[in-house]
């Protein structure tokens, strides 16, 4: 395998990482969190479904739910910001 290819139940995904010029501190947009915190519960599903996650079933499914509520939260909190 080379260098880039993760490693079974390794989950690798691109995300957007700015400097705000204000503060100098590095920011991730919130879309992009909500988006990876979705991407991670499904991928979660995936390995659960095809034998590959060493959790049972239902912790598998009450994590990827809990991810997907924080997801949730995140959005309906940036939609109320920015009403």
């Amino acid at each position: 395998m080379d260098d880039d290819t993760p490693e079974p139940g390794e989950l690798r995904l691109p995300l957007a990482l700015y400097r705000d010029n204000a503060t100098g501190e590095m920011v991730i947009p919130a879309a992009e969190v909500s988006g990876l915190l979705r991407t991670s519960a499904r991928q979660w599903l995936t390995w659960e479904r095809e034998d590959q996650a060493e959790l049972d079933p239902q912790t598998v499914a009450l994590l990827g739910g809990a991810l997907a509520d924080l997801a949730d939260q995140i959005d309906v909190a940036c939609i109320a910001a920015a009403s």
